[in-house]
């Protein structure tokens, strides 16, 4: 008999939720986002806000250039999906656009 051990978690494993949330939180502090105390899914760099919530990733920013320069870096540490569009809904939350 055999036990093979997995170096990786796999995604439907029960710690893999934990392991993403880990390597990505990683990511994001190496890249100089600061995690904030109030709210542990939020993390915040050079007026750059992202919102994490398991393996979905919000972001706010005011330039389209900010936007696409930071899915190219994170695209070096991560496997992404460039999804960059203006969300109009976010875990069942209503996103109101202004210029305000």
């Amino acid at each position: 008999d055999f036990v093979l051990r997995s170096k990786k978690n796999l995604y439907e494993c029960k710690d893999a939720g934990r392991a993403w949330l880990e390597h990505l939180s990683s990511g994001l502090k190496e890249m100089g986002f600061k995690q904030c105390l109030a709210d542990l899914c939020i993390r915040k760099r050079d007026g750059i806000v992202v919102i994490v919530y398991v393996d979905d990733c919000l972001v706010f920013v005011n330039d389209k250039k900010v936007v696409d320069a930071l899915v190219k870096e994170l695209s070096v540490k991560f496997e992404i999906t460039d999804e960059v569009e203006t969300s109009e809904e976010f875990l069942g939350i209503e996103i109101d656009h202004s210029q305000d």
